[in-house]
């Protein structure tokens, strides 16, 4: 059992957001702007938002045999801690594989004029 510790960081709770998509999908494997799709997802809070949506876009990815580039924003909610993203890249099989998107060390902060999303992948 191994896992992959990673820190996201933005300007807003959207971009730390994105780029904590982009760090596990560096993981993943490489791929190019081939396909994409719209996919929501709703959390109690900031935390389960993130992690509902990683965990989603990872069973999308497993559904639709695709490794995963980048996402989009499209909408955000704050007040219901709701996001639509479209989602983009190709299929193909994944250079790494990654079992689950964890709560296990989970950090989601703003402070000093950034947000930053820590997140603990089981791999």
């Amino acid at each position: 059992m191994a896992d992959v510790l990673f820190e996201a960081r933005g300007k807003t709770f959207e971009e730390a957001l994105r780029n904590a998509a982009l760090a596990m999908f560096s993981y993943i494997g490489n791929a190019e702007d081939r396909e994409s799709f719209v996919l929501k997802e709703k959390g109690g809070s900031k935390e389960e938002l993130v992690v509902f949506l990683l965990s989603s876009l990872l069973s999308e990815m497993e559904v639709r045999g695709m490794v995963l580039n980048r996402i989009d924003i499209l909408e955000y909610d704050e007040k219901k801690n709701g996001i639509r993203v479209r989602a983009f890249g190709e299929k193909k099989e994944p250079t790494h594989s990654v079992k689950g998107v964890t709560f296990h060390m989970l950090q989601v902060k703003e402070g000093e004029g950034e947000w930053r999303i820590r997140i603990l992948l089981d791999v």
